[in-house]
């Protein structure tokens, strides 16, 4: 799927491949030091090899894992990856988002959010949630944008959680 961005540039959605690793590496490495601790709250470099793995061999029963492919010098990369993951016991789902800093406040997180939450809806999840660093005040501020409630986390204080219940998919927006 094509979308554009609030620049006019024209990017492409798609579930996440295997094929897709040393792409999504190349992501990781190009995002800042801030954006990559915000992502996987730690200082990573690159992701370690079984962490990468996982990521791309996402298990399509137990959750939607998204990247957005932009153009560098002629060649596909990634630009932003999202997923969330299915607790089908518990009838939630937990998302994460990142975008390549280049990317960010061009709509393409809020567009990756709302996918995450259609999605979540369309498998009768009750509850999306996301943790979030605290200090991370532009994905704070996107989750709130996407309908989101920010409520602070009390088993880590350095986080916040952002949850939304999903509508239900047969009702009727109007």
């Amino acid at each position: 799927m094509f979308t554009m961005l609030t620049d006019g540039s024209k990017v492409e959605i798609r579930a996440i491949a295997a094929q897709d690793a040393s792409m999504l590496q190349a992501f990781v490495r190009r995002l800042s030091t801030r954006s990559r601790h915000f992502r996987f709250f730690s200082a990573v470099v690159e992701l370690p090899m079984a962490l990468l793995e996982r990521l791309v061999n996402q298990d399509h029963r137990r959750g939607l894992a998204l990247v957005a492919l932009g153009e560098q010098q002629g060649s596909a990369v990634i630009i932003a990856e999202a997923r969330c993951v299915l607790d089908e016991a518990e009838r939630t789902a937990e998302f994460a988002v990142a975008v390549a800093d280049e990317f960010q406040r061009r709509g393409l997180g809020i567009k990756l959010l709302k996918t995450l939450v259609t999605y979540a809806s369309k498998k009768g999840v009750r509850r999306l949630f996301g943790e979030i660093l605290a200090d991370n005040q532009p994905m704070v501020a996107l989750a709130r944008r996407g309908g989101f409630e920010i409520q602070t986390n009390d088993l880590d204080r350095r986080t916040v959680i952002a949850s939304i219940i999903p509508p239900d998919p047969g009702a009727t927006l109007g």
